[in-house]
């Protein structure tokens, strides 16, 4: 059995605030899945982005709109999303209070690429590591 202190992890940081933790396997022996751990205001989300395996959704609070490959959902905790691999996506927390999940990332190593989207203007979206 492995424990990893959350505080141990990279961030994302969306309007200056925590957003998520990043598990990446690859940086922890043993594992073989990835994942991020979120928490993130109302309004507030990544850029579009894709990866190339799939990635698994599961809302433990809140209410997430999430946008694949041209569809629409809003996720609650009743949901368990699954984006495939390749298909762009992104999310925002709808409010009225934060939204909490975690993403399961079918991956020894997260890797994301950003989408071109005209509709995204959040710039705000920063990556940190630990002592960093």
């Amino acid at each position: 059995m492995q424990i990893i202190a959350k505080s141990s992890l990279p961030t994302i940081q969306i309007n200056g605030e925590v957003a998520a933790h990043i598990l990446n396997a690859s940086k922890h022996e043993g594992l073989s899945v990835s994942a991020f751990i979120v928490d993130v205001a109302a309004d507030a989300g990544p850029p579009r982005h894709s990866h190339p395996y799939e990635e698994v959704f599961i809302v433990v609070d809140g209410t997430v709109r999430l946008e694949a490959g041209g569809e629409k959902i809003d996720a609650t905790p009743e949901d368990i999303v699954v984006v495939p691999a390749d298909v762009p996506h992104k999310f925002t927390a709808l409010g009225p209070g934060r939204a909490r999940m975690v993403n399961i990332h079918a991956a020894v190593e997260v890797v994301t690429e950003f989408v071109p989207d005209d509709d995204d203007h959040n710039e705000s979206y920063a990556y940190n590591r630990p002592g960093s």
